[in-house]
């Protein structure tokens, strides 16, 4: 997603004591202030006895353009921590982990509007989960069959195994088939949307992309890479943007263009633009 969060441990001398952090930072960063609030706890694992773990709760703290990190400082000094004794270290492992609850964004965009990780509290077999190795997303399988043309897998099962870990692509994804905005600034995940789109038969879903696309042109030429990714998903209102922009067509920027993924409709808007417009060497 948007924000993204690591943790680790410091130890500015060796006569010191550790000190744990967790820290903030965004994919896409604005320049303009962004502030985000969340309660925060930090722990030093103990592999012998996780009761025994050093566990510190935070409490609510502020992350912003100039403050992105929050500490704890005199954890515990470094002979301690070595020690395997202690239980701290086991096969040449250290493990720090972090509860981090947002509770407030300002400033940019945070793609996830629904937490789609909570569990079904009841009815269980009216979801359906998507089963990552590090995460179950879940989502009404009414949502699903309202915009699926063949809905034959949500009715055959409850759930889909994908062998990879989540990387929030597919939680946005989930907000455009709830109705929200395809939210395209940030750019890395657009292809990945669309690719989930295509293989789910939600087409009204990656067709929302294209005026999302459009806009985010600014009155700009649509960038090639965009050009390929309309075509690839027959996405036609940015194929007439990027013809709109043009007085005169290079014939340069059409054989590059994957002449066989074309769609009907879109091989005959660009050449109703070459007839009226003529080609440009």
């Amino acid at each position: 997603m948007n924000i993204y969060w690591s943790h680790g441990i410091v130890i500015p001398d060796p006569h010191d004591m550790l000190t744990l952090y967790v820290q903030c930072k965004l994919v896409d960063e604005p320049a303009t202030p962004w502030k985000i609030e969340a309660k925060v706890s930090i722990s030093l694992y103990n592999h012998d006895d996780p009761e025994a773990s050093l566990s510190y709760n935070l409490g609510v703290r502020t992350f912003q353009n100039m403050s992105r990190s929050v500490q704890q400082n005199n954890v515990i000094n470094i002979n301690d921590l070595l020690d395997e004794n202690c239980g701290f270290v086991k096969n040449n492992v250290i493990r720090v982990e972090s509860d981090i609850r947002i509770l407030t964004v300002e400033g940019f965009y945070q793609p996830r509007v629904i937490d789609y990780r909570v569990e079904p509290p009841e009815k269980q077999s009216h979801f359906f989960a998507f089963e990552y190795e590090d995460a179950q997303l879940y989502v009404p399988k009414a949502i699903l069959r309202f915009h699926m043309k063949s809905s034959k897998i949500v009715h055959s099962s409850n759930s889909l195994p994908i062998t990879t870990k989540s990387n929030g692509c597919l939680e946005q994804y989930l907000d455009a088939l709830h109705g929200f905005p395809i939210y395209i600034h940030a750019r890395k995940y657009v292809d990945d949307i669309l690719y989930v789109a295509s293989k789910l038969g939600t087409r009204a879903v990656y067709q929302r992309a294209a005026p999302a696309i459009i806009y985010d042109s600014m009155g700009q030429d649509i960038p090639k890479y965009r050009v390929e990714l309309a075509i690839k998903f027959d996405l036609r209102r940015v194929i007439h943007a990027w013809l709109s922009k043009m007085d005169s067509v290079k014939k340069e920027d059409v054989e590059r263009l994957d002449i066989e993924a074309m769609s009907g409709e879109v091989m005959k808007a660009i050449v109703h633009k070459i007839i009226n417009s003529g080609w440009e060497k």
